[in-house]
């Protein structure tokens, strides 16, 4: 009989094991993940607001400014390009639309709007529809917008 009772206890204290070891690890994973996040997270921004060209296509669009119309398109191209990175990875689910939004949103809105950005990139072209699609989600996030912090996390 007591042989039983120790088995028992063993049986018990064997699953608690397992369970708190799952449960450490569960934790552990999502923390990484967060982490993970966070850090190409601020890759991109990194990106943004340090590489010349992009802060120099920024500081233009605040201002709707016509000097838009004589950056070379290729650098336009990549700007685009880094707008529908951020939309491949909020669609893909590693961002939510609300960061991508907070952090990005005002420049894909400005870009999308600004004649002169366009100027001599035809914005109707299959291959800015991924751009084009994002834009109107950041307009939609703008227009709709009300502080929450909790849509505002990793």
């Amino acid at each position: 009989m007591q042989a039983n009772i120790i088995t028992d206890i063993s049986k018990i204290a064997g699953i608690l094991i397992a369970l708190i070891s799952i449960y450490i690890g569960v934790r552990e994973y999502r923390r990484r993940r967060t982490q993970k996040r966070a850090e190409f997270f601020i890759l991109m921004r990194r990106k943004l607001t340090e590489k010349a060209t992009f802060k120099n296509l920024c500081d233009l669009l605040a201002e709707n400014d016509p000097k838009l119309k004589d950056i070379p398109i290729g650098e336009r191209h990549d700007f685009l390009g880094f707008f529908e990175e951020v939309a491949l990875i909020v669609n893909s689910g590693f961002m939510r639309k609300e960061v991508a939004f907070y952090m990005f949103g005002y420049y894909v809105i400005q870009c999308s709007k600004s004649n002169y950005f366009w100027d001599k990139i035809n914005r109707d072209s299959i291959y800015w529809s991924l751009f084009n699609d994002f834009a109107e989600q950041m307009q939609n996030e703008e227009d709709s917008f009300e502080p929450d912090r909790i849509k505002y996390r990793f």
